[in-house]
């Protein structure tokens, strides 16, 4: 029962609506810890998606993301009348902060998809009064907060890019830690973007748009190269009978001048589309990204060269091949599968041998023990495909499970070589793991 004074539910989702003083569109993995995080500071916050489903399970409080403190803030916010979330957004008699918040495929084949950014773009116009400020949260091509804001004509809007940089899984708590990235098409749109997200950490100003919309795009690709030359230097000491481990060593020791990042699996919705996403601005039209392309497809890989050497220690019908940790990266924990290793791997052993029985698990999708068992149950190949804590425990159930199994350990998270098993395992780059 509500309390003399006290709003009821629904009423303090009709003061978030209608008194909203920002509005986020996109409450995926960028939007929602960051609408949430500003309804912590005091902001009344309206979150807009076209997913009405998500809509409504974010209205009772059901967080669809696996992160830290993210569901208890949602909670608390939507308690107090700070959130709200809706499938549309109406006109307003004050003035608000839109932040576009939605996402941005990209990839070799289709290119960049504008659908969903002219969507959110044309949204904010059919709303917005003069004054307002847009920040562009997505990750976008260079040039594209100046285009967006060409499009909306006549109405004067003050226009930001300030990229999202937060680590899935810890992207809530990264709101509060990590700095926030401005740059804006004059200096009030930046004082306004500041100011909006002075709240919950420092921020970074840049000259203008672009050069913010570059240094998010820089940072993902350039993490993409470093990986793909971990991963090339695995495979050329692979080839000549080297460890890999002993290099890293010896630049963690001083020899080498150089730390080397650990080979293995580079996944995501990031690292995996941002060099198509700097591939569709307008400004590095005719440049030669060879450098970049070539590092994303020594990452692309190594799922197929994995397929193939699980296939060749496979005699006729044997198997089956249980592939552990689906989501794209096993630390911080999350549940987000796009771009995962994991599923690109059991597509190209699939596509390969339809007959072959293929087992997974992931243990932030489904933490029974009982399934994780009954996937490595009697297998023939197992492979750790991310770096998440609970393989290791799986492994070490393998002498019971399946004694005979190959385990392919692709991030190191059976950190010492032997552990008691009498299972073969392969490592990426340890001289003899892969053909």
């Amino acid at each position: 029962m509500t309390e003399p004074g006290q709003l009821s539910g629904s009423d303090t989702v009709s003061v978030a609506r209608s008194r909203a003083s920002v509005v986020v569109l996109g409450c995926g993995g960028v939007g929602l810890p960051l609408a949430v995080a500003l309804a912590c500071r005091g902001h009344l916050v309206l979150g807009v998606d076209i997913d009405a489903a998500r809509v409504r399970d974010l209205s009772l409080g059901r967080c669809p993301l696996v992160d830290d403190g993210l569901d208890v803030a949602l909670k608390g916010a939507l308690v107090r009348g700070a959130v709200a979330f809706a499938g549309e957004v109406k006109p307003a008699d004050h003035n608000r902060a839109f932040i576009i918040a939605v996402p941005t495929p990209a990839s070799a084949k289709s290119g960049f998809d504008h659908g969903p950014l002219d969507a959110a773009t044309a949204m904010v116009a059919a709303v917005a009064r003069d004054g307002d400020l847009v920040c562009v949260r997505s990750t976008v091509p260079i040039g594209a907060t100046r285009r967006l804001a060409s499009a909306c004509g006549a109405l004067k809007l003050r226009w930001a890019a300030c990229p999202d940089r937060s680590v899935a899984g810890r992207a809530f708590a990264e709101q509060f830690e990590t700095p926030h990235l401005v740059g804006s098409l004059d200096v009030a749109a930046g004082d306004s973007a500041t100011e909006l997200l002075h709240r919950l950490a420092p921020v970074v100003r840049v000259p203008n748009p672009e050069t913010a919309e570059a240094i998010k795009l820089f940072t993902n690709v350039s993490r993409d190269v470093t990986f793909a030359l971990a991963n090339q230097f695995a495979l050329i000491c692979e080839a000549a009978g080297i460890d890999v481990s002993h290099v890293r060593a010896a630049g963690s020791q001083g020899y080498a001048r150089f730390e080397l990042a650990r080979p293995g699996p580079v996944g995501g919705p990031c690292l995996s589309k941002d060099l198509h996403v700097l591939e569709a601005s307008e400004s590095v039209a005719g440049l030669d990204l060879g450098l970049l392309v070539a590092a994303r497809a020594v990452n692309e890989s190594l799922a197929p060269r994995v397929a193939r050497d699980i296939l060749g220690r496979l005699p006729g019908e044997q198997g089956p091949v249980a592939v552990l940790g689906m989501a794209f990266k096993g630390v911080p924990a999350t549940d987000d599968q796009r771009g995962g290793f994991g599923r690109t791997l059991a597509r190209a052993l699939r596509s390969a041998r339809p007959d072959l029985e293929i087992r997974t698990w992931d243990p932030v999708e489904t933490p029974d023990h009982r399934a994780r068992d009954a996937a490595i149950q009697d297998a023939a190949v197992v492979v750790l495909a991310n770096d998440h804590p609970a393989l290791a425990a799986a492994a070490y159930q393998l002498p019971r499970s399946a004694p005979a199994a190959v385990v392919y350990d692709l991030t190191g998270v059976l950190r010492t070589a032997g552990l008691g098993l009498d299972n073969q395992v392969l490592r990426l780059g340890s001289g003899a793991s892969l053909r």
